[in-house]
């Protein structure tokens, strides 16, 4: 069926995502639905396939989290992780979430100002 899931390719017509992924299940960088990932500011020298490209395509103007790339090129969340993950590699994009990302969830500082929200509602 033309247009259910697949990515319309000029060469090939409708390609099933997970042929473009050779079959990999896991991305090679960590990436969750929240990371955000932006262009590094070099233009890729060598010219990406039509699905590296889209997606890469999206990261130019600011950092944009895995999920409003796989909505906005409707595409399985894994699958995009795959891609942004092989672009990251290759040096086209770089992770944009801050390096003390994770720590906020046990900053005694933050928590402190959570539970004074909490308890004043």
């Amino acid at each position: 069926m033309a247009g259910d899931d697949g990515l319309l390719d000029d060469d090939l017509g409708a390609v099933r995502p997970f042929a473009l992924v050779g079959g990999r299940v896991t991305p090679s960088q960590e990436l969750d639905r929240a990371s955000l990932v932006k262009a590094m500011p070099s233009l890729p020298s060598d010219p990406l396939q039509s699905h590296y490209a889209k997606a890469f395509d999206l990261c130019q103007a600011s950092a944009i989290s895995v999920a409003e790339i796989a909505a906005r090129l409707s595409q399985p969340l894994q699958i995009v992780k795959i891609w942004l993950s092989d672009l990251i590699v290759d040096g086209y994009l770089t992770n944009a979430m801050p390096d003390n990302y994770g720590d906020a969830a046990t900053d005694p500082r933050i928590l402190g100002e959570v539970l004074a929200g909490l308890q004043r509602l």
